[in-house]
């Protein structure tokens, strides 16, 4: 169920602050997944995003905040902002994440945590090991959002829904934004949102 995909976003946390301090040395560089080593389509049939989003440095962590944006409904912490569609009903789900609810079933998380460093590869890797997926999530290729590189994962959450998400580092935090796809909404619809939301990414 989409409810007990979002706990991906839980898990990864409690790996990356075990992870802190250890160095995951790629020459400093954010390198992205090989599309060799990456999966050709999403098996939750999403599609992959491929579009542009913003990159910024953020500082020390802080208390979520939710407000309403003239277009939808902003989600903020620490590292991140995303515009979530009208209709949200915006929660904290714990230090570093927040996420907006619909009525549909759907919601899209956005979260950070200290970057424990890494190239994109790696990141995603780890991403998709830690997850709670009811099925491991499937590693695409990168994408692109407003001039930042994001890794991309993807995968069932159960009957008949989908979660994907998408994860960059600020070179400060591992910043992620993830999107629960209710069974029955179509890939454009999908899409539409995938594109709504990252395409108002504000990092920092």
């Amino acid at each position: 169920m989409l409810s007990r995909a979002r706990t991906v976003l839980l898990s990864l946390t409690a790996a990356a602050v075990a992870m802190t301090g250890v160095a995951c040395s790629d020459n400093g560089s954010g390198d992205d997944p090989d599309r060799s080593s990456t999966a050709a389509a999403s098996p939750t049939d999403a599609g992959s995003a491929g579009s542009t989003s913003a990159s910024a440095e953020p500082s020390e962590p802080s208390e979520p905040s939710e407000s309403e944006a003239p277009d939808g409904t902003e989600l903020r912490i620490e590292g991140i902002s995303v515009v979530a569609p009208q209709g949200a009903k915006p929660q904290e789900l714990g230090e570093g994440l927040i996420s907006a609810d619909y009525a549909d079933g759907s919601f899209v998380n956005a979260g950070s945590i200290p970057d424990y460093g890494g190239s994109l590869r790696e990141l995603a890797q780890t991403a998709a090991e830690t997850s709670r997926f009811p099925t491991p999530p499937t590693v695409l290729a990168p994408v692109e959002y407003v001039g930042q590189r994001w890794w991309h994962l993807a995968g069932p959450a159960g009957l008949g829904d989908r979660v994907e998400s998408f994860g960059t580092s600020t070179g400060e935090y591992v910043v992620y934004v993830e999107f629960g796809i209710p069974q029955g909404t179509s890939r454009a619809d999908a899409q539409e949102r995938i594109e709504s939301v990252m395409g108002s990414v504000e990092l920092g």
